[in-house]
């Protein structure tokens, strides 16, 4: 059973479905915003009162470092191409079988 809260119908008395009910809440979304919006008499706030806990800090200094460093480690790509051209190159089969197992489960 579907209750339309913005006419105090039910069912087929007013709008039913999920389609009437997001239009109901774009309807009072948009009063609130229009309510909280500053006029002359209420100025707009300048302070939001968020505010970061230490472990949120750290989090995002570690990912501005993260960005600072590159996407591809150019010297290992190097190295890895030498070594497959000159024949030096060993396939760990056992290895990428294990990871291929753990990917799995």
């Amino acid at each position: 059973m579907v209750i339309d809260f913005n006419t105090g119908g039910t069912n087929g008395a007013a709008r039913s479905g999920q389609t009437g009910a997001t239009t109901g809440k774009r309807e009072v979304a948009a009063e609130r915003s229009a309510s909280d919006a500053p006029t002359a008499d209420k100025p707009a706030a300048t302070d939001s009162g968020v505010k970061l806990s230490d472990q949120a800090q750290q989090l995002q200094a570690i990912e501005e470092r993260l960005r600072e460093l590159p996407e591809v480690d150019s010297a290992r790509v190097e190295q890895i191409k030498q070594a497959i051209a000159d024949g030096s190159y060993q396939i760990d089969s056992t290895r990428i079988a294990d990871k291929l197992i753990a990917l799995e489960q």
